[in-house]
């Protein structure tokens, strides 16, 4: 009886456990039931003394049941494990492993002083080679492997089956910090603040791109870098360090000075923390996870357990060629905070949410990043200031502020993205980034009020594309004819739409990106097709003025949309259904004849400028040009 297999035929991957085996893991048991339930497990009875019933003490189950599983140094390694009902590890048997070391040293995970760690061993534990588990001599990564394949396996079990251990509830956290990460892509991580970029740029005109992203948690490991690669990462800084998060660092550029990770130092307040050699393991290279593409490969830093995780940092990067050390200011925040501290994380659509933003919009207004949110506010004053005032020249400055600093340096431009990311995760991402709320907030009202101020002069690629305008030769630049433009201009309504069925219907899938060309340029993309389409968009940028802001933008589709009810509109006299100047003048094509064609206007001020200063027929009175006999309309007829 003790040696009939009780293995059923749907697991056909497993190895076929008999009962010794099951009770070698579970001896406290009397039965088992046959193998089933999602996860598949053994369920383990005993007779209750005080009724005589049989009770459930606990499960037996099988690692390779539980993918995706540790691998080992040659293969994974399929372990029967024993878990009670109070998440309580009984023991564990190692069933099957085929590493190369099997015939030179033997049975070597088999030797009682390894496999004896895990009796009665509480899931509570970190399960770590190094910390809490003595791997086998000369077999580190098979000892890793197989701790970390019991712990995931008992984790999942337990949350499976022990709804009052407290698995459940963290089961709930990672499905919640799941369902908030998993649409967002690299691009949107970077625009929310949860991915900060270096850029180090070296004296032969290569630059270093560093990209930097919270790791600390096998969630966001997973997500950002892929599952073995996450794994890996952790077992090197486990095998070295009993405490630490790691920080993910991707490596990107055509530097001709490699990189150098000892050349890393991390500043927190008054306190200096070196970033030796050790300090850093290997991450992959940068083709799984959302950084696949993003990179040439992957490192992750080991951070010092003394640094405050909820207070920002800074990380320095010495070059050591004279150069002053290249740096970026780091703030964890939102998800990856609450991850890092153990907070609470609410899934979307909670019930609770009006409490959660209220709670946010507090700690967006209590830890307030300055160097992040001044230049906004600086660059907000500067926008306003010239669309009041109509003043070109100040305008000029504000757009080269907007290029260099929301372009290339912060990063902190609004995409489409955001619009999808709301309808996906509710408006509390909007809420975890004080300057991404500022630029929201500031959008809305001015486009609400007037129209599309945002495309005018604090869209970074909507500057560029003023910028080429102005360099490249009249003699160059084109007019599309009206009946072309006319149909053309409804194409980036229809790329709106499209995006958004898309967010609605396969959220798992990103095609924004391919109509959002400024990502690929102020993230440094590494994707080929996208340089590709910002190249073909800039080149069409350099013949017909503001070429993406007409045809393809999807953000300046939705913003037009919602400008067809702005409060304030651009003044027309009757002169204008005689005039030509502004039609001619303005980049996006919204003018024609007396007609402004408002979901296309960017507020730009030339026409308006052009009214004030009477650039054009309105420097003759209306009496003039009527005892001339030239017809105007009236005011009320004018758009």
């Amino acid at each position: 009886m003790a040696g009939n297999p009780v293995a059923i035929a749907d697991t056909p991957f497993s190895r076929v456990v008999n009962e010794s085996q099951l009770k070698q893991v579970m001896p406290a048991a009397e039965r088992f039931s046959p193998k089933a339930g999602t996860p598949p497990v053994f369920t383990a009875y005993a007779t209750d003394p005080a009724s005589g019933s049989d009770v459930i003490i606990g499960y037996v189950f099988q690692t390779s049941d539980l993918p995706p599983e540790e691998t080992g140094f040659s293969s994974t390694i399929d372990v029967l494990v024993g878990l009670t009902v109070d998440a309580t590890v009984t023991a564990i048997k190692v069933l099957d492993y085929n590493e190369s070391f099997l015939s030179s040293r033997g049975d070597f995970l088999s030797i009682p002083p390894f496999q004896e760690q895990f009796r009665r061993k509480p899931l509570s534990d970190p399960f770590r080679v190094g910390r809490d588990i003595d791997g086998v001599s000369r077999a580190t990564i098979t000892s890793w492997a197989t701790s970390r394949g019991v712990y995931n396996a008992a984790r999942r079990v337990a949350q499976a089956y022990l709804t009052g251990s407290g698995f459940s509830a963290a089961a709930d956290a990672a499905g919640n910090a799941r369902a908030h990460l998993a649409p967002l892509s690299w691009e949107d991580m970077t625009a929310q603040g949860l991915v900060q970029v270096m850029t180090a740029r070296l004296p032969d005109d290569t630059a270093l791109t560093l990209s930097f992203a919270y790791m600390g948690n096998e969630v966001l490991g997973e997500l950002l870098v892929g599952n073995d690669y996450y794994s890996r990462a952790e077992r090197d800084a486990s095998s070295r360090f009993d405490e630490g998060k790691l920080m993910l660092v991707g490596i990107g550029g055509n530097a001709s000075d490699p990189f150098r990770q000892e050349r890393f130092s991390i500043q927190q307040g008054d306190a200096v923390y070196p970033m030796p050699r050790r300090r850093t393991v290997y991450a992959g290279s940068a083709d799984q996870g959302k950084i696949a593409g993003q990179a040439n490969f992957a490192v992750a830093m080991i951070l010092d357990p003394t640094l405050d995780l909820s207070q920002p940092f800074t990380v320095l990067y010495d070059p050591q060629n004279s150069q002053p050390p290249y740096s970026v200011d780091i703030q964890i925040q939102g998800i990856p905070l609450d991850l890092a501290l153990g907070r609470e994380i609410r899934a979307p659509g909670d019930p609770a949410l009006d409490e959660m933003m209220q709670s946010s919009v507090g700690g967006l207004l209590t830890d307030i990043n300055w160097t992040r949110v001044l230049p906004l506010l600086i660059i907000f004053t500067l926008v306003m200031a010239a669309f009041l005032r109509k003043d070109a020249r100040l305008r000029w400055i504000t757009l080269g502020l907007t290029l260099v600093y929301l372009g290339f340096i912060n990063g902190g431009f609004l995409s489409v993205s955001h619009i999808t990311n709301t309808i996906n995760l509710g408006p509390s991402m909007l809420f975890s980034d004080l300057p991404l709320w500022m630029i929201v907030v500031f959008t809305l009202i001015t486009t609400l009020i007037w129209g599309r101020v945002f495309c005018s002069s604090l869209c970074p690629f909507g500057a560029l594309q003023d910028i080429i305008t102005r360099i490249v030769p009249r003699r160059w630049q084109k007019t599309v004819p009206a009946y072309i433009h006319d149909k053309a201009l409804y194409l980036k309504y229809a790329l709106l739409a499209l995006i958004i069925v898309m967010a609605l219907v396969r959220s798992d899938i990103s095609i924004f990106q391919y109509f959002e060309p400024f990502g690929t340029l102020f993230f440094y993309s590494t994707s080929m097709v996208l340089w590709t389409i910002l190249v073909l968009i800039l080149l069409a940028s350099a013949v017909v003025k503001r070429f993406y802001c007409r045809y393809v933008c999807p953000l300046g589709a939705a913003l037009g949309v919602m400008s067809l009810i702005s409060l304030r509109r651009i003044k027309r006299v009757p002169q204008c259904s005689v005039c030509k100047v502004c039609e001619h003048a303005c980049p996006t094509g919204a003018i024609r004849n007396e007609q402004i064609d408002f979901k296309e206007c960017v507020r730009c001020d030339i026409c308006e400028s052009k009214l004030i200063t009477q650039a054009g027929v309105c420097r003759h009175s209306v009496e003039s040009l009527t005892s001339r006999g030239v017809q105007l309309l009236p005011v009320s007829q004018l758009g």
